[in-house]
């Protein structure tokens, strides 16, 4: 089960980083780039409004890419939340452990473990061969 999770996962972020980089090449009924005023209003990308758009994406396609590009935005603001999260804990574990004593700090004990057993090398080579 984890490795079809891996693969969905993979194939969405595949799906999404492709309609991404597709995005603004990609057309609807009129010729305009799809959310073509986004583009339009920023100057570096005006350009690819004046551009010929030759490649047409179904709807059906632009909201499969839709969805792909927000569940990596959702998955990337949640990785981000965690990260800040496990940080924030950890300087609260570093600021409780300087007040705990280092006595109470210290590894428990455990039992050594035991050396392993000597094995009589063998007197012959094979299974069942008789000892010389």
């Amino acid at each position: 089960m984890n490795r079809v999770r891996d693969y969905a996962g993979f194939a969405i972020w595949l799906l999404g980083i492709g309609y991404v980089v597709l995005w603004p090449l990609t057309s609807l009924d009129h010729g305009a780039p799809f959310a073509a005023s986004l583009i339009c209003s920023l100057w570096p990308l005006g350009f690819l409004c004046h551009l010929p758009h030759p490649l047409v994406l179904p709807p059906g396609l632009h909201v499969i890419g839709i969805v792909s590009v927000a569940w990596i935005c959702l998955r990337l603001a949640l990785h981000m939340i965690a990260r800040v999260r496990r940080a924030r804990a950890d300087r609260a574990g570093s600021a409780l452990n300087a007040r705990i004593p280092a006595a109470l700090l210290r590894a428990s004990r455990r039992k050594p473990i035991s050396p392993l057993r000597q094995v009589k090398p063998r007197s012959h080579f094979g299974l069942r061969g008789k000892p010389h």
